[in-house]
Parts: structure tokens; sequence; C-alpha cells
């Protein structure tokens, strides 16, 4: 069993994870695409939190089951296109078709890769192993992969580079986003045996030898550069505070002898950071030292945290860092550490969690009359047959296919959610609500510890491909 103060990051981050998909109730949402309150960022920490407190050594199967059911529906909500559209919008105008795989939008692909990894070495059973997801950017541009298929994508782009690079932000790889990707690898390798990870050894490496920032701090306080440019084959300029911070606490538990060797300039500025530095240095400061076993010091920043930000606690929330921005990011960084670190997750895989227990609909029995498929049945049986699931024909309800807008800020990325298409008469208000019921069902285990929102409405109608379910 957890102890209370994990059994409370749990019950708040199952929440946030557990809405309907088109509900964002929690997230920051008020600068979605800038990087201190990026909405991809505040959903993959809450992931790799989930995932901490998953395979703490004390937490129960049940507990377990919950926190991996809470990560894949996380996942699914990392796939919606909201969160990448701002890129997107910005390839297409150079266009480019914005597909954030093969036109290698790092910084965004390496966090989905390794949610899934996640996913497979804590026992999950992941949604998108047979059956692809889909990210769908309009009617006409969307791309399928399998959780394989984009593994291989990105290990295939580390293989174009010496250094074992891949393009993150533009033609730059960054530190933070590249410790991603060499979680992904590891991960795929524990959870299935393959051997991407040799690629995630070449990019430390690099990192080591051309990224780190050497000579008189007072020249330059900081410990990595910026980022590699993966075209010429050079560091650019000096990193800021928070990707120092974020690249060392991600990239810690991937090379620890190497990453406590680069902290050490880190850890010159710590004062600074314990009485000014925002609520993420401070997070992420926390995170690396606890992943480095400077307990003093961890405890020292946590109780820093406490009393410049402090935390709310209650019985059907959660706990969470009040006061902040991008709260869901924030207190991830917390909950990963009192968790113990991510190291943990990098040990061996947890054995396949057993499906869960869905007892059968207790609905009526019906008769249905034998159609004699010899004679017409009715006035339309002359004509094509229509498959009513099927939305190329423009004659029912369907799954996926609600794609006519040519406005980017209208189109629906709705996934896995019946639309109404041409010919059936059904309200916009009616098709929001079956949308929030449907995303609402949950296994029961996840009820031990959450309750369901159900919150104002919201005007976008936000989903993932489910197909593998």
């Amino acid at each position: 069993m957890l102890p209370e103060r994990l059994t409370a990051y749990l019950r708040y981050f199952t929440r946030l994870a557990l809405q309907a998909p088109n509900r964002w109730e929690g997230f920051d949402l008020r600068d979605p695409d800038t990087r201190p309150t990026a909405l991809r960022n505040q959903i993959f920490f809450a992931g790799c939190a989930l995932a901490a407190l998953a395979r703490h050594p004390h937490a129960e199967q049940d507990e377990r089951a919950m926190a991996v059911t809470a990560l894949a529906d996380l996942t699914d909500r990392l796939i919606q296109r909201r969160v990448w559209a701002a890129w997107a919008n910005e390839i297409e105008r150079t266009s480019l078709r914005p597909d954030p795989v093969d036109a290698e939008y790092g910084t965004y692909t390496t966090a989905l890769a390794m949610l899934f990894g996640l996913q497979g070495v804590l026992g999950g059973q992941v949604r998108y192993g047979e059956d692809p997801f889909t990210l769908r950017w309009s009617a006409d541009v969307r791309s399928s992969y399998t959780v394989r298929e984009l593994i291989e994508a990105l290990w295939k782009q580390t293989q174009q580079s010496p250094e074992g690079a891949i393009r993150c932000e533009g033609d730059l790889a960054t530190a933070s986003a590249m410790a991603a990707l060499v979680w992904a690898l590891r991960l795929h390798d524990l959870a299935y045996a393959t051997e991407y990870g040799a690629s995630g050894a070449i990019w430390l490496k690099t990192l080591g030898e051309r990224m780190a920032i050497r000579g008189p701090r007072i020249l330059n306080r900081h410990t990595l550069a910026a980022g590699w440019n993966v075209s010429n084959r050079r560091a650019s300029g000096a990193a800021d505070d928070l990707e120092d911070a974020w690249a060392l606490a991600l990239s810690a538990p991937l090379e620890r002898e190497l990453i406590a060797g680069l902290a050490e300039r880190y850890w010159a500025g710590t004062e600074k950071i314990r009485e000014r530095g925002d609520a993420l240095e401070i997070g992420f400061s926390y995170l690396l030292a606890v992943e480095l076993g400077k307990t003093e010091l961890a405890a020292s920043l946590l109780a820093s945290a406490e009393q410049r930000f402090g935390f709310e606690e209650d019985e059907t929330q959660g706990r969470w860092v009040k006061g902040v921005a991008a709260t869901p990011w924030v207190t991830a960084l917390f909950a990963m550490g009192e968790a113990g670190g991510m190291a943990q997750l990098l040990t061996a895989a947890l054995p396949p969690l057993p499906a869960p227990d869905i007892p059968e609909p207790d609905w009526p029995r019906m008769e249905w009359e034998t159609l004699d498929f010899a004679r017409p049945q009715g006035e339309h049986d002359q004509g094509e047959i229509v498959d009513p699931m099927d939305d190329s024909t423009g004659g029912g309800v369907g799954l996926l296919a609600h794609e006519t807008t040519d406005h980017t800020d209208q189109k629906d990325d709705q996934q896995g959610v019946p639309t109404v298409l041409e010919g059936v008469q059904t309200g916009e208000e009616e098709v929001g609500e079956q949308n929030t019921e449907a995303g609402l069902e949950r296994p029961t285990d996840a009820q031990l510890l959450t309750e369901t929102g159900t919150d104002s409405d919201d005007d976008g109608t936000d989903g993932a491909d489910r197909k593998g379910e």
C-alpha cells in the first residue's frame, strides 16, 4: 500500500487523466504553447509521475493498475491535435506535411514514445501495439503509427546523425527532449527485448563531450548548451536555467556518473534557486537531487517549495502544489521525487497486469425477426447496401470521420467518439452529452481513489483513436 502522501498524489493525477477526453479541468490552458506552461509538458510529466508511483516498492497491484490505466489515458490525451497544433500551423505555412513523426518534431514525439515505453515496462496493455493511433490534422492530412513504428522511425532518425541526435526544435536537438528519446529507446528494449538503446548511448556521449559548458562559471553560469545543431554538427549557444535543470534531472537515471559530474557546476547556484527560482526550477532541482542520492539537498529543496508555494490536499482531489502556473507539471516533479525518482523504472519490466474485469451488461434479451435475404425487405433494399458505420457513405453515425472544415481552429480532433454525418438530425448539444458520457466510463478499479469530474462544457471536442482497446 502506498504511503498516504503518495496515495494523495495518485488520486490527483488519476482525476486529471480519467476525465472525459474533451475536458481539461485542472490543466493550465492560458498559454498552452509557451514552454513554461506547454500543455504537452503538463501531460507528459503527469504520466511520468504516475509511472513513478506505479513502480514504488509499496504499490499494490490495484494501485499499479489504476496508475497504468490513467497513464494510458494521458497518452491518448497527448495524441490530441490541440497539443501539437501550434507546431503544425507553422509547418503547414512552409508547404510541408504536418506529421510530427515524419517532419521530426522531436520535442513532441520523444515524449509520446516515452509514455508508450512506460506503459510497456509497467505491464500495461499498450493500446496501439497492433492497431495504430492516428495523428490527424485535417480530412486529407493524417498519419498512423503503431508503437513499434513510432520507435522505429525515431531510431532511424538517430542513425542519420553521427552524434545520435534528432531534430527537436527546428534544426536543434535539445538535451531535454533527447533525454526523453533515450528513455523511450531503453524502455522499449526492456519491454520488448529490442536493441535500440545503443543509439541513446551515442547521444549521452555527445552530451558529455560536446554539449557541456566548461570554464570559469563567472563567464557563463549555465551547464549545457541550448541545443545541438544537427545539420552543422555543433553546439548552439547557452541554455537557460530551466533547460539545465530539466535536462540534468531527466538524464540522471540514464547515466548517473556523467550527470553527477556535470551537475557540480549546476549546484553552485543552488542557494539562488532555493530563494528566487521559479517552481519548475526548484522542482527539477529537487528531482535531480533525488536521482543523484543527495538526500539532505533534496529535503532542503522540498522544504523550500513547501514554504514558498505550499501544497493543497483533500480527500477527494488529492495533493498538488498551489499558487503556481502549469500545476500538473510542477506537482509531477515533486511526486516523482517523493516516489523515489525514475531510476527504478530502468531496472526490469514488471509482469503484465491482468485484463480488467468488466462485468457483462445486464441488457434485456431481444428476439429478432429472421430475415429472408432472397427478397427485398423494404423500399431501400433494392439499392446499394450501406454500412451504417462506414463514414464514407454519409448515411449514419460513424467513428473518426468528421473532417470537412477548412479552418484549422474549427477542425474536430475528437478521435474514437461518434460524430454526426450528413443526413443525421442530431443537435450539437446532444452530441456533446454523448461524448462526455462515453468518456466517463472507466474500469471499476479506477474508482477506488478517484471521483469522475462532470464540469462545465468545453467548446473543443478532443480525443484519441483507441482502435486497439
